[in-house]
């Protein structure tokens, strides 16, 4: 009969989703405790440690906790490992643990994230726009985030001077760029880069209401949000000969927060 401490973690695992990472934590650490010499009860409970920790952004404890779980752990926990070393700032790493990897769905989304923060954005908008060109099936549930995050990628392009490798279709924003504050803004970027200051306008006032009016961030979350796009419109004011409501813009900014 299984130790009551992995039972529950098992419990736990069998559900579709895990909301509560804390408690996920507690379980797996106490089914570790429990797993004693029974090699599959550890490296489950091992694994679900990590993922607890990743959940939790305690990236560093994440690492640790591969580390101590010897090659085993760290061989099952590929894609973990590298999203952990992306976000502690290791690209280096992470950009080396994921070249020797497979070529998973999820280790794409890693290297595209490692590749953008590494200003490879070529490499980044390739990743994406492979991840992007698969069936829809594949996509279930990223269309929005693959739709944010090439559009970040293809604005970084065009402001490093290289908008002819950028697909000219996605040069224009569409419909579905107008319904997310994020897109919006990246479309305004890419705008900007082209010397197109009134529809950059335009994408910033459409970017800055529906940020405002977002329920999916907290009012903290959205004072961050919207200082690049309050910054954007200033500027792009500015470059159309509207000083005052740049001055205005400016003035609504308190960067000392």
């Amino acid at each position: 009969m299984a130790d009551p401490a992995i039972a529950a973690l098992n419990s736990l695992l069998r559900r579709t989703t895990v909301e509560d990472h804390a408690e996920a934590l507690k379980l797996a650490n106490a089914a570790i405790k429990a797993a004693k010499g029974n090699t599959n009860d550890l490296t489950t409970a091992q694994h679900a440690r990590v993922v607890a920790l990743l959940k939790l952004d305690r990236f560093e404890d994440a690492l640790r906790a591969m580390a101590e779980g010897g090659t085993g752990l760290q061989d099952l926990c590929v894609l973990e490992k590298s999203y952990a070393l992306y976000k502690t700032g290791d690209l280096d790493a992470a950009e080396e643990l994921l070249q020797s990897a497979g070529a998973g769905r999820g280790m794409q989304h890693v290297a595209a994230q490692v590749a953008y923060r590494s200003d490879k954005f070529e490499k980044a908008a390739a990743i994406y726009q492979d991840l992007a060109s698969e069936d829809a099936e594949k996509q279930y549930g990223e269309e929005s985030d693959l739709r944010i995050n090439l559009s970040a990628t293809n604005a970084q392009l065009e402001w490093q001077g290289k908008g002819g490798v950028v697909p000219e279709a996605q040069k224009q924003p569409g419909r579905e760029d107008l319904e997310a504050f994020e897109t919006a803004y990246n479309a305004a970027c890419g705008c900007i880069s082209r010397g197109d200051f009134s529809r950059a306008a335009v994408l910033l006032k459409r970017s800055r209401d529906l940020c405002e009016a977002t329920e999916d961030l907290d009012d903290e979350e959205k004072k961050t949000e919207l200082v690049p796009i309050i910054v954007q419109q200033a500027y792009v004011f500015t470059r159309l000969g509207k000083l005052d409501e740049a001055a205005s813009l400016y003035k609504s900014l308190d960067l000392s927060e």
